[in-house]
């Protein structure tokens, strides 16, 4: 008979995820609201992620960026850059496997 081996099972929260890579890509921004979104030239677009901070002013995923800005005026709008989400999360996913 194999020996039963103990699993261990675990959740990671990667919170808005978006936001975060930003945040720690410009540590500048530690301690700002910061939002991804459309064209902050334009003020067009929609909120695809806002950081505990920004979303303590009442900003939330989808939500219109002029809507958010109403809401936070001084929260710092980021363009997004998928590709650094797409490198960033797969780096997460190797870490994951090297436990699991």
């Amino acid at each position: 008979m194999s020996e039963k081996r103990e699993r261990t099972i675990f959740l990671s929260d990667c919170q808005s995820f978006y936001a975060s890579v930003e945040k720690a890509t410009h540590p500048g921004l530690e301690n700002l609201p910061v939002v991804v979104a459309g064209d902050p030239a334009r003020r067009s677009g929609i909120i695809l992620a806002a950081c505990p901070i920004a979303k303590s002013f009442g900003v939330s995923t989808a939500q219109r960026l002029g809507e958010a800005l109403q809401l936070c005026p001084n929260a710092i709008v980021m363009r997004p850059h998928m590709q650094r989400y797409i490198d960033v999360s797969l780096t997460i996913t190797d870490i994951y496997k090297e436990y699991t």
